[in-house]
């Protein structure tokens, strides 16, 4: 399936050109989730720990901070993004399997392909802006040598009717 683009905008230089119309080769839009970690509970090591930041006392003094390791990687992991051990608990499994992804996958990791995927979409978008201002640079251009040939015709003119007059 390709994708066709009316008075088109192009980013790359091996897209196929038809007249008045570009075929955009298919991009891989989805983002292959296959290859994140699974982890296993056997392979965590979880402590709570006291909490830091905003929130005076009753912050510093209960355990409400996670401390996660995946113990094969190495890889571990501190969150404190709530008060709620539950939520924080969720939130830093989360960010260790996105912290593993990263590790074991490196440009295959989802997070990597999200960030190819929204480079990709601004670059069509910068693309798109570009080739706007150029056609309306070129329309001005246009127009304004056709204003130059019209004022030319109308010197022409204006010089013949003195003759005319003369003649008459």
């Amino acid at each position: 399936m390709f994708l066709i683009l009316r008075r088109g905008f192009a980013t790359h230089s091996s897209l196929l050109c038809t007249s008045e119309k570009i075929v955009v080769p298919p991009l891989k839009m989805k983002i292959n989730k296959s290859k994140v970690p699974k982890i296993r509970e056997k392979d965590l090591e979880e402590k709570y720990i006291t909490g830091w930041g905003p929130g005076g006392q009753a912050v510093n003094k209960t355990l409400n901070a996670v401390y996660l390791r995946h113990v094969p990687s190495g890889v571990w992991i501190k969150c404190h993004e709530s008060r709620s051990l539950d939520r924080n608990r969720k939130t830093a499994r989360k960010m260790l399997i996105e912290k593993l992804d990263l590790k074991i996958n490196g440009e295959d990791s989802v997070q990597r392909q999200e960030e190819r995927l929204a480079s990709h979409k601004k670059n069509l978008k910068r693309e798109k802006t570009r080739l706007k201002y150029e056609e309306r640079r070129k329309e001005k251009e246009n127009q304004s040598e056709a204003d130059q040939e019209n004022s030319s015709k109308k010197e022409d003119s204006l010089k013949n009717i003195p003759e005319e007059i003369d003649k008459k």
